[in-house]
């Protein structure tokens, strides 16, 4: 894939056009939990596209330096009320159902890591707690790992602890599988510049969309659209959580936040609204998650009055938690 440059002007239009339609309502789509059934028939949308084939390792993903001198300890109560709560017994606060779901999340996440992985027979190392809610899977992707990438940006104020130390699990696993993707490809192995890529394909691309008049190519040509901007999407939040240096003139968030914005208007059926789904739109608590850990926008906001305008007003665009 080779970058494509995009106007400024163009690029802040089209993140301004979210805040001034955004109140405007529209029609609601379906769930973005799977594929839905497609405007060609016989054809189906994807909503969750497989990893880009070039960039999964032949073997299971192993970090040799799991941080496991930084593990959030369970309590003795805690531990007791979850071994009551097996029987029914008791009662328990969402922060804590959540709490123990972070535990089992941690503790499966190491057992997919872990060096003690028996590679050859594609097996995982045993998790200290059996029983858990989280599934043990072998990683050549972090999209093996998407269900804890999605967590992230979920968890409250209240859990702090745990979001923190899952944060420095990813770490340490995208930059085992950065390490490992720059032996494969012979040079080093950026997110920023992967998710750049992506961005600026799926904005060229959906520049001509205008120009398709047949079901099959517009089709087409949005899930085209749709798997570059997911990929974007992702390796962007992949490169924040790595804590790679970004370039402050990429303007990554800002192609994020136009790329999340026509994903939303895409329809569970594959066809194009004129507005954004609410219900498909990142909340604005998740579009500050990006915000507070992209170093090159915080720099510049403390700096640049307008671009401080420009950045509320795209969160402004987002539906409020």
């Amino acid at each position: 894939m080779s970058g494509q440059t995009v106007d400024d002007g163009v690029t802040w239009a089209m993140v301004s056009l979210a805040a001034s339609s955004f109140d405007g309502g529209s029609p609601s789509a379906g769930g973005m939990g799977g594929p839905g059934r497609g405007v060609v028939t016989g054809k189906y949308f994807n909503f969750k596209p497989l990893p880009p084939t070039n960039d999964i390792l032949g073997n299971p993903l192993v970090v040799p330096d799991l941080p496991t001198n930084k593990l959030p300890k369970e309590t003795f109560g805690s531990r007791m009320k979850r071994f009551l709560a097996r029987f029914s017994l008791g009662s328990q606060s969402a922060d804590t159902r959540l709490r123990w779901k972070l535990y089992d999340m941690i503790q499966a996440t190491m057992a997919s890591l872990s060096p003690s992985a028996t590679i050859a027979a594609d097996k995982r190392a045993p998790a200290k707690r059996k029983n858990l809610s989280i599934p043990i899977i072998v990683v050549r992707h972090p999209y093996h790992l998407r269900h804890v990438f999605d967590m992230l940006p979920q968890i409250p104020d209240t859990l702090k602890i745990e979001q923190r130390y899952l944060e420095l699990l990813m770490n340490k696993a995208l930059k085992r599988y950065a390490e490992q993707m720059g032996l494969v490809k012979g040079s080093p192995f950026s997110f920023e510049h992967e998710a750049r890529e992506y961005f600026f394909a799926g904005f060229k691309m959906e520049k001509a969309i205008k120009k398709l008049n047949t079901p099959d190519e517009k089709f087409a040509a949005l899930q085209a659209i749709y798997t570059s901007y997911f990929h974007g999407r992702n390796y962007y939040l992949f490169a924040l959580i790595r804590r790679e240096k970004l370039d402050p003139d990429s303007k990554l968030f800002m192609l994020f936040a136009r790329a999340v914005y026509f994903m939303a208007r895409i329809d569970w059926n594959g066809e194009l609204l004129d507005k954004p789904s609410p219900r498909s739109m990142p909340n604005r608590e998740t579009m500050m998650f990006f915000v507070e850990r992209d170093k090159s926008v915080v720099a510049r906001y403390r700096s640049d009055q307008d671009f401080q305008r420009q950045v509320k007003a795209v969160l402004e665009a987002f539906p409020a938690s």
